[in-house]
């Protein structure tokens, strides 16, 4: 894969460091990104231009100059218009509305919000659509126009369940019955809050669960129903209890204090205030941590800066080299009538180095077949030590070990085989991996159908190596887990292009689908860590969902 230019990896990093240091040291953050709007405007790259101004514009905002933030906002939006970004038009007109909200100035807030509401409709970017419908939600209720407030979520209720967003749809529900409530219409607050409620136990929401309860307390309280209130109160707390939200639980308890002292219960009261100033103290405790991770993260981006120089210098030096190649080059053309006696030499030569050529690529494709032998060899090794191996752990670790190393094998196998060094097709090594994989997870009592969708196109030996990866994660996981319990089930595979620089992976297993759990934290396993750190070396994005069966959809740039 070519190298990035210097001076385009200069501006990732500026603007990397810009958004790792907002909200630590935003005058550093709004300086890096100040230094990536020079740089990619020096090299008159409009693409990278455009995202630098983004981030200029987000660093003003922390700093709260508003006119600088909206400045650099809007010169994005015309370069993002130009480049026909929509879906970065409408990120940047967001980000105008965000920022006159919380200069409470509310009518041009939701007139941005609008805007980019527009943008993303234009394109069906259906998940942004419901962010901009809850952002003008919000504003409708701060201004008290309830109907509206309620028409717009209803709008974002009834796209996530187009979408079978569970969660969104909770969320939608809440935010409904939190507008009934502010209307003080506490018969339809308690509906929309119910039916949140169902949800959310529906899909074991936990986390969201506790700030539910606490707002179903407050309701409860408003209408003066204390039992109930106090009962969901508890419901919290059991939930609390066993999880990592000390911001929360603190919430928690001092509605409960409130609640004590309005129904005289004093020795209650007591307790639950000193249980209060507990999470109190863990969330002082927790700020200071946070505080001294900023430290780390300003230290770390030192070494960061240094780098960057260090690449600068090397820009300096190589255009130095530019210039000096620039003036030879001008004396051998005044030379060229001189050394035209030289052309017989020339073509001889040439016939030499097309041998050279032709022989380095030999060797190179000689290189990548003893590795694939290499690591075939390795993987017979590890067949051979894990038929000794009794303890079933052990024996899966060593399955997925191998089945990883059979994955990469692949991959030197059609470089090997193919004519094109930097080039390789992936319909090709994704059928062959798919049957490897086959063969090496198939039990003998289930029927498990997979079908295969694989567009015909080109891609380079790295992105190809990931992708690879990826998909060997999921169908182990598939192959080992999705069909326990059943006799047979489908796994269907498609790869296509659905842009000019986008291409989608889909997976989509009809088993028993992936745990909530493992969705809310999908570090937990090696696998889903690999499949993580390969779509980031993509920079895809993934989306899994759990309808009917695990699906996993990443999108990437294939070029």
């Amino acid at each position: 894969m070519e190298k990035p230019k210097l001076d385009t990896a200069t501006v990732y990093a500026y603007n990397a460091l810009s958004s790792e240091l907002m909200g630590i040291d935003n005058q550093q953050a709004k300086n890096y990104a100040l230094k990536a709007v020079d740089v990619s405007e020096n090299i008159k790259n409009e693409p990278m231009e455009a995202w630098s101004k983004h981030v200029a514009g987000l660093a003003y905002d922390y700093l709260g100059i508003a006119d600088s933030s909206l400045f650099y906002y809007k010169e994005s939006i015309i370069l993002k218009r130009q480049l026909k970004d929509v879906d970065g038009e409408a990120a940047s007109n967001l980000n105008i509305g965000t920022l006159f909200y919380y200069q409470q100035d509310y009518e041009r807030a939701a007139e941005y919000f609008k805007i980019g509401l527009e943008l993303y409709k234009s394109v069906n970017n259906e998940n942004k659509i419901a962010a901009a419908l809850n952002n003008i939600g919000s504003i409708y209720r701060i201004q008290k126009k309830y109907e509206e407030a309620i028409d717009i979520y209803n709008q974002a209720y009834n796209l996530k369940e187009k979408t079978l967003d569970s969660m969104g749809m909770s969320n939608a529900l809440g935010n409904i019955g939190i507008v009934y409530q502010y209307m003080g219409n506490y018969s339809k607050a308690e509906k929309y809050m119910f039916r949140c409620e169902a949800l959310r136990e529906k899909i074991k929401a936990r986390n969201n669960q506790i700030v539910l309860y606490g707002d179903l307390a407050h309701l409860m309280i408003e209408q003066g129903k204390y039992v109930a209130g106090k009962e969901y109160l508890n419901k919290a707390i059991s939930i609390g209890d066993s999880l990592d939200m000390d911001t929360e639980m603190l919430a928690i308890y001092k509605i409960y204090t409130m609640l004590d002292t309005l129904t005289n219960d004093y020795k209650s009261a007591y307790k639950h205030l000193q249980l209060f100033n507990q999470y109190n103290e863990k969330v002082a405790k927790e700020d200071r941590k946070k505080e001294i991770d900023k430290l780390e993260i300003v230290y770390r981006t030192k070494d960061k800066e240094k780098e960057i120089a260090a690449s600068n210098t090397i820009i300096k030096s190589r255009n130095k080299a530019l210039w000096v190649i620039s003036v030879i080059v001008a004396v051998l053309l005044i030379l060229a009538f001189w050394l035209f006696w030289l052309r017989y030499k020339l073509h001889k030569s040439n016939k030499q180095l097309n041998v050279l050529v032709k022989q380095k690529e030999d060797l190179v494709k000689e290189i990548h077949h003893r590795v694939k032998n290499n690591l075939q060899v390795i993987s017979s090794l590890l067949n051979m030590h894990v038929r000794k191996v009794e303890d079933p752990q052990s024996k899966k670790i060593f399955d997925d070990g191998i089945s990883r190393i059979q994955a990469m094998s692949l991959i030197h196998q059609n470089i090997y085989s193919h004519s094109s060094l930097q080039q390789l097709k992936p319909k090709d090594y994704i059928e062959k991996l798919v049957q490897q994989l086959f063969i090496t997870y198939q039990i003998p009592d289930k029927s498990i159908k997979i079908t295969t969708d694989i567009e015909d196109m080109d891609l380079d030996i790295e992105k190809l190596m990931s992708l690879g990866l990826i998909l060997n994660e999921i169908l182990s996981n598939a192959f080992k887990y999705a069909f326990n319990g059943s006799q047979q089930g489908e796994i269907d595979i498609s790869m296509k292009t659905i842009s000019q620089n986008k291409v989608e992976l889909k997976v989509k297993d009809s088993g028993k689908g992936i745990t909530i759990e493992m969705m809310d934290a999908p570090t937990n396993s090696l696998g889903m860590r690999l499949i993580n750190a390969f779509s980031e070396k993509l920079d895809a994005e993934m989306n899994i969902t759990n309808t009917n069966g695990t699906e996993y959809k990443l999108v990437f740039n294939p070029n």
